[in-house]
């Protein structure tokens, strides 16, 4: 492997980064968790409550404040330099949509006690409005290229207290087909943000070095997938979730992988279609329901929390010898016809956001505190562009 890939590559890996800014805050009153007033704004998506939590191995990055904001009005001024005069304004990154489906998420009739928290309890049954899309910014990316794939879980039904003022009865899962991320600190992601947004072809060809050996590797690994059926792939968090409150709360990443394993090669010759990923799912939903295991894995409360498993390193795996994963719930997507010009727009007007949360699942660690205030910003500037008012969905939509 060349240790840096062709620039080619890196304009691809280099749009996924902004779409994958992470999360936490939470309100609790156990001493552990340390205030930081850092991020205080007048906006209602920059909350002034953001917490970390010193005994989940949470730790405030270096100039992670000035970072962060940096990092959203670098994303703010890239939506408006591409849409302002060519509406409508799209998402940032996962721009292109390969199919958004209704879902049913039930979670397991039998669980253990340990994991009996937030939504997964015992019998608990949701319905979901799921978004498959690409990793980059072009909304007419040829499939048959490598990119990083995306599933966006909204469950719908959820009661509890959220972090984000604009849902209130919703719980979003978000993963990428691939186990970690290639960015761990603020800083890093302001330098690859500013470097990939750069004028100059120099200062875009230096993306690799903002991002060092390792986060390049990943980021070329991620960027270089190719896959059959988004419905045959298996997805990660990639970043940590707390799991439950109180003292019997804990660290968790999760997973979904189909429920029965399908050849999910590409299909072969130079003429297909650009947009087989959408055509895949069409042809499977059209005949038969899709199944996913919804899977967690935890971090045992014996393991130190800078050791290993850490909530604040994104680019390191937990591995499964020291944390297995278990499963949680089933989801079922039914047969259906999904690709229908009503149910697209609605789609499209969904937010997305791992903030959308109870407090059992608060988002951990440096890209999620980030990805708090990014992916705020970045919905509701693309509202506002678009003159959209959000309606919270119910599942109860028909098109």
């Amino acid at each position: 492997m060349q240790p840096f890939p062709p620039y080619s590559i890196i304009s691809r890996y280099a749009l996924l980064l902004s779409g994958l800014t992470l999360f936490t805050a939470c309100k609790t009153s156990e001493e552990s968790l340390v205030s930081n007033t850092a991020y205080s704004s007048n906006q209602s998506t920059q909350t002034s409550d953001i917490v970390y939590d010193t005994e989940l191995g949470e730790s405030l990055w270096p100039g992670e404040e000035a970072a962060t904001l940096a990092i959203a009005k670098n994303i703010e001024q890239t939506i408006k330099s591409r849409y302002l005069d060519n509406p409508p304004a799209l998402r940032h990154v996962h721009t292109k949509t390969h199919g958004c489906v209704l879902a049913d998420f039930q979670v397991n009739k039998t669980l253990n006690d340990e994991h009996q928290h937030g939504v997964f309890q015992s019998g608990a049954h949701y319905k979901a409005w799921i978004r498959f899309s690409n990793g980059g910014s072009d909304p007419t990316a040829d499939d048959k290229e490598g990119d990083g794939r995306g599933m966006a879980i909204k469950l719908m039904g959820v009661p509890g207290e959220k972090f984000l003022p604009d849902e209130h009865y919703t719980q979003d899962f978000m993963m990428i087909n691939h186990p970690v991320f290639f960015i761990n600190d603020p800083q890093t992601y302001l330098s690859f943000v500013q470097a990939r947004s750069s004028p100059y072809l120099l200062t875009r060809l230096s993306v690799p070095f903002s991002l060092g050996i390792e986060g390049t590797i990943i980021a070329a690994k991620i960027s270089g997938k190719k896959i059959g059926n988004p419905l045959y792939t298996r997805y990660w968090s990639m970043v940590p979730h707390q799991l439950g409150s109180g003292t019997h709360r804990r660290a968790m990443k999760y997973s979904v992988k189909p429920c029965v394993e399908m050849d999910n090669s590409p299909p072969s010759g130079k003429s297909q279609d650009p947009n087989y990923l959408r055509a895949a799912m069409k042809q499977s939903l059209g005949t038969q329901d899709a199944c996913f295991e919804f899977l967690i894995q935890t971090r045992d409360t014996s393991i130190p929390a800078g050791a290993a498993l850490s909530v604040e390193i994104s680019t390191d795996e937990w591995e499964e010898s020291i944390a297995p994963f278990f499963k949680v719930a089933t989801i079922t997507i039914p047969k259906q016809d999904f690709d229908k010009p009503a149910q697209n727009k609605f789609c499209e007007n969904l937010s997305y956001n791992p903030w959308h949360s109870v407090s059992e699942h608060r988002p951990l660690g440096g890209m999620n505190r980030i990805r708090k205030v990014v992916y705020s910003s970045a919905a509701d500037l693309r509202r506002n562009m678009n003159a959209i008012t959000p309606v919270e969905p119910t599942g109860d939509e028909a098109f």
